[in-house]
């Protein structure tokens, strides 16, 4: 009798997750891991083949017991790689995002990441990553869960220069961005080596004009000339030593993309992108963020409001990192020491933006 009760209950736990989450479409899964599955959301495996023939593994989630077409929150993901699925026991932002805002979400894993197909994660570039999510997104509009009227595009990091390129040409309910800005890439990359040389304690500050002349100079080379960090070594031997002083530098790849990513990111004009959009746009920045200043995001806000007026508003965490955990310093925050989880500094105003901006009438969860 015990035995029979007990087999009772996994088949109705198992038939409980089977109908929470499922999986569609003829693209396998990889190395044989559980499928995501996580509490008061439904989540569906699918799949979407591109126009180069490259078959991408979509994950779509939306509340539990809900029905019809929902808003939808799209990620446009960082810049490092790796699969996009929510990992047991990391509650991450996107991942309580999705939980809470009681909204669907779409998730698209890159060339060669999770069980995507094609060419691996770190040798795609900038153009054909734009492009695969352009037309994700295309074919997701239509899914029976999505309302294709109230789209917002959530880039985060290095997801917020995609954001605009992803929302080109199309009708969105608004761009929630974080970590990211309209500054050019040239200008970027040279913040992240002023905020090095300020932060890390690794260079005093007498050699910080040096060192800033020597790396405005090798960038000029590799994202404006289209140099590889060995061809201006080679070419520049003055410069020969920055590559290897340089966040996330590799031999062959730089934040585990290769350099082409970087030159294509270099010849796109974010600030035009911004100047294109006509919907509400939500900036989130981090206090003490180690890698974009304010002035890059604040730039969003107000490229947005010259041709809307009042349509962008920038929201400021202070003492926040580039991924939004608090810390006491600015050189902690660098370091990555002592950081403390805050995310409803994160989640009430960004949840409560959203609610306005899609006209999502039931409380968020």
């Amino acid at each position: 009798m015990r035995f029979g009760l007990t087999m009772l209950l996994l088949l109705v736990v198992a038939g409980a997750v089977e109908a929470r989450v499922r999986m569609t479409g003829d693209l396998p899964r990889r190395d044989g891991r559980p499928l995501e599955d996580l509490a008061g959301l439904e989540t569906e495996y699918g799949a979407v083949r591109t126009s180069d023939g490259t078959r991408l593994r979509t994950i779509l989630t939306r509340p539990e017991g809900a029905s019809g077409r929902l808003p939808v929150i799209f990620i446009a993901q960082w810049v490092s790689c790796g699969s996009i699925e929510f990992r047991p026991g990391r509650e991450t932002l996107p991942r309580l995002l999705a939980q809470r805002s009681g909204m669907a979400m779409i998730r698209v894993d890159r060339s060669g990441s999770g069980d995507s197909e094609g060419a691996p994660c770190s040798a795609l570039d900038y153009d054909t990553e734009v492009r695969h999510y352009r037309e994700a997104l295309d074919r997701l509009a239509r899914h029976p869960w999505i309302d294709p009227d109230r789209i917002v595009i959530h880039g985060i990091s290095l997801g917020t220069t995609t954001a605009p390129f992803i929302a080109a040409g199309r009708r969105v309910a608004g761009l929630l961005v974080q970590g990211g800005g309209a500054f050019s890439y040239l200008e970027r990359m040279i913040n992240f080596d002023r905020l090095c040389l300020e932060r890390s304690g690794r260079y005093p500050p007498e050699t910080w004009q040096d060192e800033m002349i020597r790396r405005i100079a090798f960038h000029q080379d590799y994202l404006i000339g289209g140099r590889t960090p060995a061809e201006i070594a080679a070419a520049r031997p003055e410069l020969a030593g920055v590559w290897a002083s340089i966040n996330g530098a590799e031999p062959d790849s730089h934040y585990g993309r290769p350099f082409a990513w970087h030159q294509q990111a270099a010849r796109r004009n974010f600030a035009a992108s911004w100047a294109r959009i006509d919907a509400p746009v939500m900036v989130v920045h981090g206090g003490f963020d180690q890698f974009e200043p304010r002035a890059s995001h604040r730039l969003i806000v107000d490229i947005v409001n010259r041709a809307h007026p009042g349509s962008a508003v920038l929201h400021d965490i202070p003492q926040a990192s580039h991924d939004l955990q608090i810390f006491p310093t600015e050189a902690a925050a660098f370091a990555g020491e002592g950081g403390e989880d805050r995310p409803e500094l994160f989640l009430d105003p960004a949840i409560a933006w959203l609610r306005r901006v899609t006209g999502l009438s039931h409380a968020a969860r």
